[in-house]
């Protein structure tokens, strides 16, 4: 087998592989990416058992046929080459030859023939919806952070995708929860769109372990589109596909978490607000993780005491409709939760120490974040 490929192309498609590659499993070939190469095409595989993705990328085939390399080290190398193309391959007993000019490498691969193969599934229904949108839905629910490998229950491993009808028009619900928040937003286009095909099903939970290289997959404009077969799901845009298993288990009623009594609130400036976090962590540790929030009816008194580093606080003048109180919250929840918003206003739902607050934003609609509060 031999090509060449543009060092671009190749890099955009093995850094999607990545993530998949590079988790452990019983099988050492899966560290592995399967690179086959035919007509005027090579296709890339990786899998970790549970999730594989398979990309389609131009190239110049001399010699067709199939190998594996190492993800990580192939994307080592490939990241340092030089700019334009790329030659590749395959030598005796296994050996991969990576070569431009003056540029070269060999690396051990495996016998192509020991590489699992990804499900096939059959006339599995899809439904489109603009990639950009749902790659903004990925980022707004992002709370996979400091989550136990250990962990198994559904609604901490998984991202639940929903079915929602709002004003008589179809749209997609995406909602995401580590314990202690909990993200959720809604995507109803004003033209309606395609019913969710979820094989009968209301919801479906995506693992979170994958969201990152969906997220890849969606990003650059277009359309997405995205399918699900009895415990499979299939996540599709262009000559890129993702599939993998879903997450097992019923999600729980993620509105029972959801204030729906908070009538206080506050509204203040994105920027100077994330800018206070980001100061007020830097005196946070592992086991100093909070910072007291004082709020008052004309100010907001941002501070942290941690004795084993220092203390700092500073205020911002807010308008606030309740009265006043104290709280104490993660900052890093807050930063989590702000720094994909839009909004340059953010409003702060909060009532006092013992209930959760909602961050929500004029220009994030669909959108709200639930924070709850750590103990003073």
């Amino acid at each position: 087998m031999q090509f060449s490929i543009s060092k671009e192309i190749f890099l955009d498609g093995i850094t999607k592989v990545q993530g998949i590659a590079g988790r452990k499993t019983t099988f050492p070939i899966t560290a592995n990416v399967l690179i086959s190469a035919q007509g005027s095409t090579i296709t890339m595989v990786a899998t970790d058992l549970e999730i594989g993705f398979k990309g389609h990328y131009p190239a110049t085939v001399e010699e067709e046929g199939t190998i594996t390399i190492p993800g990580k080290k192939l994307f080592e190398i490939v990241r340092e080459f030089p700019h334009g193309a790329i030659d590749v391959r395959d030598l005796e007993n296994g050996w991969v030859q990576i070569f431009k000019d003056k540029v070269q490498y060999k690396i051990v691969g495996m016998d192509p023939n020991d590489f699992p193969k990804l499900p096939e599934v059959e006339g599995m229904e899809l439904f489109e919806l603009d990639s950009i949108v749902f790659a903004d839905m990925i980022e707004k629910t992002n709370l996979s952070g400091g989550m136990s490998s250990e962990e198994k229950r559904p609604h901490l491993i998984g991202v639940y995708l929903e079915k929602i009808v709002q004003e008589e028009k179809n749209g997609l619900r995406m909602v995401s929860t580590d314990g202690n928040r909990l993200a959720m937003v809604d995507y109803v286009p004003e033209k309606g769109m395609q019913p969710p095909a979820f094989d009968g099903a209301k919801g479906v939970i995506l693992p979170k372990k994958v969201m990152t290289e969906i997220l890849r997959v969606s990003e650059g404009g277009g359309n997405v589109s995205l399918g699900v077969q009895k415990n499979y799901f299939v996540i599709q845009k262009e000559a890129e596909t993702i599939i993998g298993r879903l997450v097992e288990g019923e999600y729980p009623d993620y509105n029972l978490v959801i204030p729906n009594d908070l009538e206080t609130f506050f509204e203040i400036e994105k920027q100077p607000f994330v800018s206070i976090l980001k100061r007020m962590s830097i005196l946070c540790s592992e086991r100093y993780r909070a910072v007291r929030f004082k709020v008052d009816p004309q100010r907001l008194e941002v501070s942290v005491n941690n004795p084993e580093l220092g203390d700092s606080n500073e205020e911002m003048p807010i308008a606030f409709n309740g009265g006043a109180f104290e709280a104490a919250f993660n900052p890093r929840f807050f930063l989590d939760a702000l720094n994909p918003m839009k909004s340059d206003m953010i409003k702060v739902n909060i009532l006092d120490s013992s209930k959760p607050c909602i961050l929500e934003g004029p220009e994030d609609p669909r959108y709200l974040s639930v924070i709850m509060p750590m103990r003073m």
